[in-house]
């Protein structure tokens, strides 16, 4: 038989020629078909608030929200590295702002930006803290372990971390 011939052969019938049989894969059953999950997925009664549990040690960190917090950390105290400057004060918790201006690049530098300082300062397990780090423009061409060397030294510079 030509393969053009086998274009023009009708299917068998009763046979998707889209989906394997169960004798193509010696590990499916026939007639094998994927389980339903059982049972609600609500994981806690209707009504309870959800507590945010206070963040692990390189776990994910807690952002420094609202205004007042921003303004607050003017009167922190300070360092300044190559690419980046912290301010911070003591807090009950540690709590991180991160600013990237637009001066940095556009919003895919930026971003990049934020993700290797954020990924840098968890790794860095600081102390009780609101944190606030500003990244100059030049941060856009660091590399992530010049990033890394610059923020920690800002940050001993500022008495944060030894």
């Amino acid at each position: 038989m030509d393969e053009k011939d086998l274009a023009a052969q009708p299917e068998e019938a009763g046979q998707d020629p889209r989906l394997p049989g169960p004798h193509e894969d010696p590990r499916r059953q026939e007639g094998a078909e994927a389980q339903a999950a059982e049972g609600p997925l609500a994981p806690h009664a209707q009504g309870e608030r959800l507590k945010r549990p206070p963040p692990a040690p390189g776990g994910k960190l807690v952002s420094l929200k609202g205004d007042r917090a921003f303004q607050r950390l003017r009167k922190g105290k300070a360092g300044r590295g190559r690419y980046v400057s912290v301010k911070w004060l003591p807090a009950p918790e540690l709590r991180v702002g991160i600013v990237v201006s637009k001066k940095v690049g556009k919003a895919v530098v930026r971003n990049k930006v934020k993700r290797r300082l954020r990924e840098i300062l968890r790794r860095l397990h600081l102390p009780k803290a609101h944190l606030l780090v500003v990244a100059s423009p030049e941060a856009r061409e660091a590399s992530y372990v010049e990033l890394f060397q610059d923020v920690a030294r800002a940050l001993k510079k500022s008495g944060l971390i030894q």
